[in-house]
């Protein structure tokens, strides 16, 4: 079992079964629920905030598998706990004066307090700081790994997949709203978007926890 686990196509594979069929599920069976399975407080968000306490279970225990525990670990940590906030909703209470200090339209708007601009840009900066940090410092070995097969580096690329996907898939109704002069998507094709959209995202942190199990599976040996 541990030998299918470590196998570079294993990921992929799960996961391309497990969110087609999440997904045909959840349309089929729920037409005329999407909506309410993919809103704020449904199924979906409750799924996703669980992944995420497993995950930071799981780092917490595999701790001691990072040679460079300090940084490394630290920094996946630290944006571990970013993501789960986030899913938790925190940016729409962090402004007293617009709905999210995290996008342009904050720091362009001249009516927020320049008091929360620097303190909520001083945030993005040390996020995309971490983030650019572990890119730096292991793109070179990931790229190289991914053609070697490496099955951490394999379910690292799908992870990243997914993560942009879903990132695009958030943007397009509204970049149809503005392309087509404010007239938004059919509901039906919205609806689609919301379910794949928050069901990729819902996966991400278990994607996370068996990249995780199979660096530790590594660091004990076992290779595919």
């Amino acid at each position: 079992m541990k030998k299918i686990f470590m196998s570079p196509l294993f990921m992929p594979i799960v996961f391309m079964i497990a969110w087609l069929a999440f997904m045909a599920g959840v349309y089929f069976l729920y037409p005329n629920d999407i909506l309410n399975i993919t809103k704020e407080g449904g199924i979906i968000e409750d799924f996703t905030h669980f992944g995420y306490v497993v995950l930071i279970a799981v780092l917490i225990i595999c701790s001691d598998d990072f040679s460079d525990r300090v940084k490394t670990w630290a920094t996946l940590f630290f944006l571990t706990m970013c993501a789960f906030l986030r899913e938790q909703g925190i940016q729409h209470h962090l402004s007293q004066t617009d709905t999210t200090p995290f996008k342009s339209r904050f720091f362009l708007n001249p009516n927020n307090p320049i008091s929360e601009k620097i303190i909520f840009g001083f945030v993005l900066i040390v996020v995309a700081g971490a983030v650019v940090y572990l890119a730096v410092k292991y793109s070179k070995h990931l790229v190289r790994s991914f053609f070697q097969f490496n099955p951490v580096t394999w379910s690292i690329a799908v992870l990243c997949t997914v993560g942009v996907c879903a990132k695009l898939v958030d943007r397009f109704p509204s970049n149809w709203r503005k392309a087509h002069n404010g007239v938004p998507l059919p509901e039906q094709t919205y609806a689609i978007c919301q379910l794949l959209e928050e069901s990729s995202e819902m996966f991400l942190p278990y994607i996370a926890v068996g990249a995780l199990y199979q660096f530790k599976l590594q660091k004990q040996g076992w290779n595919a």
